[in-house]
């Protein structure tokens, strides 16, 4: 999908429900028991090994005196690819921490954090002001280093024709879900960081799966964007069969065996998304 803007249809959501519908009945699995959590950058290390990928700093000699590099190259697609993970960005233990801090430094009351939290009250929009600007920040932060080692290992590894994408790996349940994020990627790569350091964007979710229908299935994702439609068009076919034989191996270690589910537009991805568990 292209991070231009689109507008979301109820006539196109209904449709994406109604396919991810139709696969929930095909192959959805009596068990509920959810898989372990995996340590994403050593099991995606050794995935990039097994598709024909190349780890940099396997292949650079004096380590200490080298400028940070990207994490993988793919020699045969001429990519060059970084892999950060948002853990601390809003997720997990430290995202409630960051929430409560976001309302005391707001200046409101412990009773708006509780009101907000249990009682379905609205969010003082001073507080979400603060959190938009602290969110933004630490996905701006992992941008920054992300296009900065990939400069360093295009210039020592590739050539103009090169391709260069990050991965943002969601290691622990975002508090204001996964779309929020992506969509929160998405608008700050297209208004600050379109370039040849960023032809693409991936977002996915291996240890906090989406569960679009609250009695369906869980889903792990792979949601890739692009700067322009055509770097789109060029980049396609390779994010996706990395994407395709990355939720093939995440599966197999997982135990699961169901053919991958295929969204192919905007409309799509966002219901895939839109609920989490």
């Amino acid at each position: 999908m292209s991070i231009l803007s689109r507008i979301r249809s109820a006539s196109k959501n209904r449709s994406a429900k109604k396919k991810i519908r139709s696969y929930e009945q095909k192959y959805r699995s009596e068990s509920k028991i959810r898989s372990p959590s995996v340590n994403v950058e050593a099991t995606f290390d050794e995935f990039v090994l097994k598709f024909g990928g190349i780890k940099i700093s396997d292949i650079i000699d004096e380590k200490s005196r080298m400028p940070r590099n990207a994490d993988y190259l793919f020699p045969e697609y001429n990519f060059v690819a970084e892999l950060k993970t948002l853990e601390g960005v809003f997720s997990g233990e430290v995202g409630q921490r960051q929430l409560s801090q976001a309302f005391i430094d707001a200046g409101e009351p412990l009773a708006s954090l509780m009101g907000f939290l249990f009682s379905g009250m609205d969010m003082p929009e001073k507080v979400g002001e603060l959190i938009q600007k602290r969110l933004r920040r630490g996905l701006e932060s992992r941008v920054k280093e992300a296009r900065q080692q990939i400069r360093h290992s295009k210039k020592m590894f590739g050539d103009r024709e090169t391709r260069t994408l990050i991965l943002f790996a969601m290691d622990r349940q975002p508090i204001f879900g996964h779309h929020t994020i992506l969509f929160q990627l998405s608008r700050l790569i297209s208004s600050n960081y379109c370039d040849e350091y960023t032809d693409g964007v991936v977002y996915f979710n291996p240890n906090v799966p989406t569960q679009p229908n609250p009695d369906g299935m869980e889903f792990t994702g792979w949601f890739p964007f692009y700067r322009d439609d055509e770097t789109n068009a060029k980049l396609s076919p390779f994010v996706d069969l990395l994407g395709n034989r990355w939720l093939t191996h995440i599966g197999s270690i997982n135990g699961i065996t169901n053919p991958i589910l295929q969204l192919e537009t905007f409309d799509e991805l966002v219901t895939a998304l839109g609920g989490s568990k």
